[in-house]
């Protein structure tokens, strides 16, 4: 008589190369989602961040020292950014998220643009961009 035991060995070894390949990739589909929901999250906090600038900016008629003088952040040559830290925080330095505002030319003189964007500091990955407009007010008030 032959003994089993080898047999239910063997049949043991491959049930748990089995689970393990299962598990395996059952932790890479929650580190996978992980991800998508960061980056989801990310992108819901640069639309209200983007939204929020662009008002600002529809208030102040394109103006971006006023705008800067509302929201905070800095001003180059032509134009505006803040700087949001990981939990979108204002910041100087140290950003991880970038906010980015500058006018454009919407081709008719009765209409200011602008467009604003959001995009992550170390890679510039854009996470979000919109184009605001505004009516000019012409100098007889029409």
């Amino acid at each position: 008589m032959r003994s089993k035991a080898p047999l239910a060995m063997i049949e043991q070894t491959v049930m748990v190369l089995v689970f393990a390949l299962a598990a395996a990739l059952c932790l890479q589909v929650f580190v996978w989602c992980d991800r998508q929901s960061r980056d989801s999250a990310a992108r819901d906090q640069a639309v209200l961040c983007a939204q929020s600038a662009a008002e600002v900016l529809k208030h102040c008629r394109g103006d971006l020292t006023q705008a800067r003088a509302a929201l905070g952040g800095s001003l180059d040559e032509d134009s505006w950014s803040i700087g949001y830290d990981s939990l979108w925080s204002p910041v100087q330095e140290g950003a991880s998220y970038l906010l980015t505002a500058s006018p454009g030319n919407s081709g008719d003189p009765l209409l200011g643009q602008a467009l604003v964007s959001v995009s992550r500091a170390d890679d510039g990955t854009q996470l979000f961009q919109l184009t605001v407009n505004w009516q000019e007010v012409t100098p007889h008030g029409g």
